[in-house]
């Protein structure tokens, strides 16, 4: 690559992060999506509230205080007043995460760091990679963000690298911080020194696993986003109907919309097509790679096809991270071996892990919003 790519990348960078920002000003269907997920979480902690007779007041910041005989606790959206500011900061940081896995010898991708000042590390890292390649936000993201799969050649990782960084420019805790005239300056000015991962890309099937204490929930094998082909529409206007029927559907059928961004023309591109191809009746077409913003009728329970081991390594994970109330993502090609013999790894420990997803309607389904507060009522009660 010609000594030039530094500077490419970090202009590339400087003008996606001008087009996100313009995007989530003028978006209002970014907004309606919001409102919606918080509306599914209102209701959502009400009925579970009501079923086990809990009392319920709203208090400051949107949060819900619900007591339960000892317990008293508050929620807002997938938050629970549980795991402290410390704790939440910790997983935050991907890059700390995967240190303390490795030394814990568990299972994490093999992974350099980088940011846009130190961009050669990473090319290097693809050079010698033998196959396809991740790179992420290493801190502060959500959602699967900033996120690009199938990552191959240096021009992807050029693309990849300048969305990483924009988008964990925007979400660092400094922009966040800073006060509303001064926060798109500080956002611009870290650019280049934001910390970016670069992975090699697990294959295999993506698992949630949710713990309180230690102790597993639910689990849950997840699905990609995905459309079917009509004949008709491009891959762009199903889309549009899937987003459309998700805000329909009150977020019931998915919590996020389907954003179309790099990681979904890398995607499309491994199956020959792009957002303005036809695809044929019946076609199944991935849009995305990371599964951030499945539906629920693609997610299926997964307790059964886990076996012990992976269970105990996600647990350990947790712990380590030291978060109680973990969604502790796995990627692996043979559910039924440990991760390190079947070639899966620990993607990540999530704090204030999404619920939404464990609802899929399917046998096997769990109430993992009453189950966290009945085993939390009877943590306090032990401990009145």
């Amino acid at each position: 690559m010609p000594t030039t790519t530094g500077a490419a990348v970090r202009l590339r960078a400087a003008a996606d992060l001008t087009r996100g920002i313009v995007r989530q000003r003028v978006s209002t269907i970014r907004r309606t999506e919001r409102q919606q997920q918080n509306a599914y979480y209102r209701s959502l902690w009400h009925e579970v509230a009501a079923g086990l007779g809990a009392d319920v007041r709203p208090v400051e910041n949107g949060y819900l205080e619900v007591t339960l005989g000892a317990l008293t606790t508050r929620v807002r959206n997938t938050h629970c007043a549980i795991d402290g500011r410390e704790v939440l900061q910790r997983a935050g940081d991907k890059i700390l995460v995967h240190r303390l896995l490795g030394e814990a010898g568990l299972a994490a991708p093999e992974h350099e760091t980088f940011t846009l000042a130190t961009f050669d590390g990473a090319l290097r890292f693809l050079a010698a990679s033998p196959g396809d390649c991740v790179v992420k936000p290493g801190q502060d993201s959500s959602a699967g963000s900033g996120v690009t799969t199938l990552v191959r050649t240096p021009r992807d990782l050029v693309r990849a690298a300048a969305e990483a960084a924009q988008v964990g420019a925007r979400s660092s805790r400094r922009a966040r911080s800073a006060g509303r005239v001064k926060r798109i300056t500080a956002t611009y000015a870290q650019l280049a020194d934001v910390p970016l991962l670069i992975e090699r890309q697990v294959q295999g099937g993506n698992y949630r696993l949710l713990f309180l204490d230690g102790e597993l929930v639910d689990a849950i094998r997840r699905g990609v986003p995905s459309v079917v082909g009509d004949g008709e529409s491009t891959v762009e206007q199903l889309m549009e109907k899937v987003n459309a029927d998700r805000l329909r559907a009150g977020g019931v059928i998915g919590q996020s919309l389907v954003k179309y961004d790099l990681d979904s023309e890398r995607t499309l591109a491994d199956q020959g097509l792009a957002a303005s191809s036809v695809p044929a009746v019946g076609r199944i077409v991935r849009i995305k790679t990371t599964i951030n913003a499945s539906a629920a009728d693609t997610n299926a329970p997964a307790r059964d096809e886990l076996c012990a081991a992976i269970v105990a390594e996600a647990a350990q994970a947790a712990a380590l991270v030291g978060v109680r109330w973990a969604g502790v993502d796995v990627l692996t090609p043979d559910p039924s071996v440990p991760l390190a013999e079947g070639g899966g790894r620990v993607l990540e420990v999530n704090t204030t892990p999404g619920l939404a997803m464990h609802y899929h309607g399917k046998p096997g389904q769990v109430d993992v919003a009453r189950e966290l507060l009945v085993r939390l009522a009877a943590q306090a009660e032990i401990n009145a």
